[in-house]
């Protein structure tokens, strides 16, 4: 077969094709999608008359509730609907006239009809279930409104409690307001926006069938009857006690739609017809003047393809007509592109060796280095940038920078870009600024940024550089608390050395006097008083001495849960434990690394504070457990517990609640903890008593007490 047949052929199939499909589209998807646009702007038209609706029964609502919160309201009920002035200042025709209203009733909390009062349109309506003691309405909740269906029209309704303005005095009784729907204005507003909009009874009529009605019945869709050149529509509205109240029922002229409808149709069969026409004029026209000058460019083409150099192939061109210039613009073309790929490979090349050595200085620098455009969108990152904040690089190109800061500095961040230069003597652009990062995770970490600007034709680009300084904070911390522990250390040693000996002798001189003064109860008693002063301030002072020196545990394999058992069988000799009954669980073979004598003191300690936080007495309960990488002790007592704020200040050195207390138990509580590697969390809330949890690090794995022995 000759190519001038094939391209003839090709293009009747075309046309032919064209035309088959032209008809397809136009009946299978114009014509429905024309008719879907229809059902869809219907139902817009619905759901905003029901959103007109839901705005009328919202302002009644609002309504209701500014009158019912009224003082003047609540002083009304308070004389039990007597008051003349109130009457005739606020119940009157008037009133229901510019508010649309049809019905105000006041109830008291018996459901009594204290005052009611209607409109003219309302007036000899029987229809009142809705104040009736079972009805919705009269209940305390948030959401009292919603529709009901009387012999006068539909009606929304609201009601809600009536109280001072301050909402502080007791409900005295309920505020009920009713709006009849047929002619307020918003209903005309309706009408006016959608066409014919009537409400009729949610029974079956010669346009619903049982079915229809069964559809709107149980589900929350609208039903949509095509009927002639008019779409009826139908819409069920429920009443406060989530029954059929009333069906919405909107009539919309269809006559521009049956008639786009035909119009589409008539369309269809042109374009096929024409497209028949065409073939054929297009067939005759492309033989002449494109298939024979093709077919010589073709031989030409071919003559191309077998060349080895395109530099070689001839530029003689056939004739001098427009496909003769085609021919020899191809030739011109074609070693313009041979020169063209030359040059391109070897400026490729060049760029991909130096993107590569530039990527590669990039990656091996410590800090993270960002660029950003004017908007705070990632253009690109090292992997010292996305492996500080846990990230691919290909995750974070694209996406604000934002993403990478806490929330309260990204919007901070991000103005500090867009309003850029304005923002150029800011912190970040000098001297770098610090702020919170925010990881994958949403773990933060403290990083330092600073950035610089680059201006590429008519774009600004910023260059962020950002070190995450979470070490340098953490030493700088230890560095604090470092100091802060040798300034207890050196006052805790001036003390002990300045106050001691003064004590000692205090103490001796008031037993040596205590001796001669036993017939003196009230100098005894004072002296006795004395002595008991003298040694808690020496106690602080050992306290003080405690917490500031150097812990080095002298670890020995011990069984976490037998020294508790053996500290409570301790306790439970001293008399502020005689109410306190220890309860043990977990596991009581696990051995691990510690310091007894250190451990000892901590639980001491920590058993102390439970007993006084139970003055009443009650059960302290221990708990050893062993995951895969730490051992966890955990002492729970049922006391009055603590709130957030003393948590936080419980391991501040000197922080205490107790009248006599030093505020240096839990501060060295912690030190010894953390001289095993381990550390010490509390959790409590008032009321509901508190735990305190104590994590040791296995150095190894937890070793049973058959291998200890």
């Amino acid at each position: 077969m000759s190519l001038r047949f094939k391209i003839l052929l090709m293009l009747f199939a075309t046309l032919s094709i064209y035309g088959l499909m032209d008809y397809t589209v136009h009946r299978l998807f114009v014509l429905p999608t024309f008719l879907n646009q229809e059902h869809t702007r219907i139902e817009e038209h619905i759901d905003h008359s029901m959103q007109i609706l839901s705005f009328e029964l919202l302002g009644l609502d609002r309504l209701c509730r500014d009158w019912a919160s009224w003082d003047d309201s609540y002083t009304f009920m308070q004389k039990h609907g007597q008051d003349k002035d109130y009457i005739k200042s606020n119940l009157v025709p008037a009133t229901f006239e510019y508010n649309s209203l049809d019905l105000i009733c006041f109830l008291d909390n018996d459901n009594h009809i204290v005052w009611k009062g209607t409109s003219d349109k309302y007036i000899g309506s029987n229809q009142e279930d809705f104040l009736q003691p079972f009805s919705p309405l009269l209940k305390v909740s948030d959401n009292n409104s919603g529709f009901i269906m009387t012999d006068k029209g539909p009606m929304i309704l609201a009601s809600r409690p009536i109280s001072d303005s301050d909402e502080a005095a007791p409900y005295i009784g309920f505020l009920v307001m009713g709006r009849l729907l047929v002619d307020s204005p918003i209903m005309a507003l309706n009408r006016h926006l959608h066409g014919s909009v009537e409400f009729i009874q949610p029974k079956t009529n010669n346009l619903i069938s049982d079915k229809n009605l069964e559809f709107l019945t149980l589900r929350e869709d609208p039903v949509i009857l095509p009927l002639g050149n008019t779409l009826h529509t139908f819409k069920m509205v429920r009443d406060i006690n989530h029954l059929p109240a009333f069906i919405v029922h909107m009539q919309t002229d269809r006559t521009n739609v049956v008639h786009g409808l035909e119009t589409i149709s008539y369309d269809a069969f042109s374009n096929v017809f024409s497209g028949f026409i065409t073939i054929g004029i297009f067939v005759l026209f492309l033989r002449r003047n494109v298939i024979k000058p093709i077919s010589k460019l073709t031989r030409h083409v071919n003559s191309i393809n077998t060349a080895e150099d395109l530099l070689t192939v001839p530029l003689k061109t056939p004739s001098d007509d427009e496909i003769g210039v085609l021919w020899q613009g191809f030739n011109q073309m074609v070693h313009r592109l041979q020169r063209d790929r030359l040059r391109r490979l070897a400026a490729e090349e060049a760029l991909r060796s130096n993107e590569k050595r530039i990527h590669a200085i990039l990656d091996t620098a410590p800090d993270g280095i960002i660029t950003v455009d004017q908007n705070g969108t990632i253009e690109s990152l090292n992997l010292a940038a996305a492996k500080m904040f846990g990230y691919d690089s290909e995750e974070l190109v694209g996406k604000s920078i934002s993403k990478l800061a806490q929330d309260e500095h990204s919007g901070r961040l991000l103005q500090t870009i867009k309003k850029y230069p304005e923002t150029s003597h800011y912190k970040c652009f000098d001297s770098g600024c610090e702020m919170a990062g925010r990881k994958i995770e949403g773990e933060f970490i403290p990083v330092h940024m600073r950035a610089s600007s680059v201006q590429i034709g008519s774009d600004t680009l910023f260059v962020w550089i950002v070190r995450d300084i979470s070490e340098l904070k953490a030493m700088h911390d230890e560095i604090a608390h470092s100091k802060r522990l040798a300034a207890i250390g050196e006052m805790g040693a001036s003390i002990a050395h300045e106050i001691r000996n003064p004590l000692a002798g205090i103490g001796g001189a008031a037993q040596m006097l205590l001796k001669s003064v036993k017939d003196n109860p009230r100098q005894v008693a004072i002296l006795n008083e004395i002595i008991i002063l003298v040694f808690r301030i020496e106690n602080t002072v050992n306290q003080m001495l405690d917490y500031a020196r150097a812990w080095t545990p002298n670890q020995a394999l011990i069984t976490p849960m037998q020294l508790l058992k053996e500290v409570a069988t301790e306790a439970e000799t001293m008399e502020n434990f005689k109410q306190i009954s220890f309860k043990f669980s977990g596991d009581d073979s696990i051995a691990i690394p510690l310091d007894e004598d250190l451990i000892r003191q901590v639980l001491w300690n920590l058993f102390k504070n439970s007993a006084e936080a139970m003055p009443d007495g009650g059960e302290l309960s221990c708990h050893v457990q062993a995951t895969q990488n730490e051992l966890i002790v955990s002492i729970q007592d049922h006391g009055m517990g603590m709130d957030d704020e003393t948590i936080k200040k419980l391991f501040t050195p000197f922080f205490t609640t107790k009248i006599y207390g030093t505020g240096l138990g839990l501060p060295i509580c912690q030190r010894i903890i953390e001289a095993h590697k381990g550390s010490i969390a509390i959790h409590s809330a008032l009321g509901e008593g508190t735990t305190i949890s104590l994590r040791f690090p296995f150095n190894a794995q937890p070793r049973q007490i058959e291998d200890v022995q």
